[in-house]
């Protein structure tokens, strides 16, 4: 049979394993992959319905008195924890109050926050090697005693860095926790992509603190071989300009020093919310649940725990009265995508191209490839079936059957073949949800002409 025909009937294979269409459709739009959260002030009352006006089906919570208003809401509970020297008692700290969070409804544990900041490690600087020995310690706590609770790293301040040190840049932190093994140790990476004063779609760089920063993380764990794991993004939002309601600020006073250059209108508010929301929704297939900051620390009372001017009040989408600002009418409003918070099948492939000649006739490995859950955090098990055509090599794989996160070896059998280009095709298949999931890998062996050495085999 010559190389065309052999081609051909590979083909006609093909499209009887499972439809070239079904392999390789590329929707515009990404199935949907966000929660819809949202932070809740522990120092002030709220109505549980108004969460559900937003159309919110998180919520992130600080305290356990707050965790029984909101049964039919899934729970982001942050649990701080600074430097200790026994990380022992670490992680006999998170194994305790993993199972009492667990059994109150909590979904998923944010270990601590900001980390890469002075304010959230004083009295020391902040590091990424100390603070992944607390997030490892915290993560084996929290698995000993409840398995399925989502583990998030604490939410990544954007940042540059100062001379200081008091403030290290975000993607230099996430880099340096991942070269210390945080990559083990969390079942989500915690980011706060806060748009400052840009608009969300302006572009991502290394010297400029936007919405979209969010992408230089993804691209720094994808670099560290993190490919399966989602971000959530723990808190985001722009700030609302303080002089809209009668409030006088500015960088000369000590609680928004900093903030000034940040101040949005509510029109320009309420509109890059909604329009990060879409953004995300569209273009970041790899991001989870995003928790706005947030609906009511406008709210508190002043005094000392938080000043008139306290820049977390300006983030608020109630007003000091309790009324709705535009951006919380806008945000309750617009269209959302909930997630269906299961795992999804993704593979990661080598070149999965093998170029031999008859002389290295046998048994060689094309390449590999990783079978990985790129959604909602959890597992699932993935069936290998490879499809060996009867004029061309036989498919080996190794293992028949793997985890998700695991890898699978791929080989041929090239004995007796004639010279030309065969077609590889390989099945991965996965249960996830009570629903089939299928999903192809394909490699080529190409046989170059000739039977005499032409190097290693």
């Amino acid at each position: 049979m010559n190389r065309n025909l052999r081609f051909l009937w590979w083909l006609v294979v093909v499209g009887m394993v499972a439809p070239w269409g079904s392999a390789h459709a590329q929707p515009n739009i990404p199935a949907p992959h966000l929660g819809y959260g949202i932070h809740l002030d522990p120092n002030v009352p709220v109505d549980p319905a108004l969460v559900d006006v937003l159309g919110m089906d998180w919520v992130k919570l600080y305290a356990d008195g707050q965790i029984p208003q909101f049964p039919n809401k899934r729970i982001l509970f942050r649990e701080d924890m600074r430097w200790r020297e026994d990380l022992g008692s670490v992680e006999q700290h998170f194994a305790s109050r993993a199972a009492q969070l667990w059994s109150q409804g909590v979904d998923a544990i944010e270990v601590h926050n900001e980390p890469n900041l002075w304010i959230e490690w004083e009295p020391r600087l902040p590091n990424a090697r100390e603070y992944t020995q607390i997030l490892c310690a915290a993560y084996r706590g929290i698995k000993s005693t409840v398995p399925n609770m989502i583990v998030v790293s604490g939410g990544l301040a954007p940042t540059v860095t100062t001379p200081d040190l008091r403030a290290i840049t975000d993607v230099d932190f996430a880099r340096d926790m991942l070269a210390a093994g945080a990559g083990n140790c969390f079942d989500a990476f915690g980011y706060h992509p806060y748009g400052f004063n840009a608009p969300p779609e302006a572009a991502p760089s290394i010297g400029v603190l936007n919405f979209r920063r969010a992408e230089l993380i993804h691209a720094t764990l994808q670099e560290a071989g993190i490919f399966g794991k989602q971000i959530w993004l723990t808190e985001f939002g722009w700030l609302r300009d303080p002089a809209e309601d009668g409030v006088a600020c500015s960088d000369a006073d000590p609680e928004f020093a900093g903030f000034g250059w940040m101040r949005v209108d509510s029109n320009t508010q309420a509109d890059f919310l909604v329009r990060a929301f879409g953004y995300a929704d569209r273009n970041w297939e790899w991001a989870g649940p995003m928790f706005l900051w947030n609906l009511n620390f406008s709210m508190r009372a002043d005094d000392i725990s938080l000043a008139a001017c306290s820049h977390q009040r300006w983030f608020g989408l109630l007003r000091r009265d309790g009324s709705a600002t535009l951006a919380l009418e806008r945000v309750a409003a617009m269209p959302k995508r909930y997630a269906q918070y299961l795992p999804t099948l993704t593979i990661y492939a080598d070149e999965m191209t093998l170029e031999t000649t008859p002389f290295c006739a046998g048994r060689q490995q094309v390449g590999s490839f990783q079978v990985a859950n790129t959604g909602y955090p959890g597992s699932f098990s993935a069936q290998i079936q490879p499809a060996s055509a009867p004029f061309g090599p036989r498919v080996e794989v190794t293992p028949a059957q793997v985890q998700s996160g695991g890898a699978v070896a791929v080989f041929v059998d090239t004995s007796g073949l004639e010279s030309g280009l065969y077609l590889l095709y390989i099945n991965v298949r996965a249960s996830i949800g009570g629903q089939d999931t299928l999903q192809n890998v394909r490699g080529f062996v190409i046989i170059q002409d000739g039977d005499g050495n032409t190097g290693n085999c």
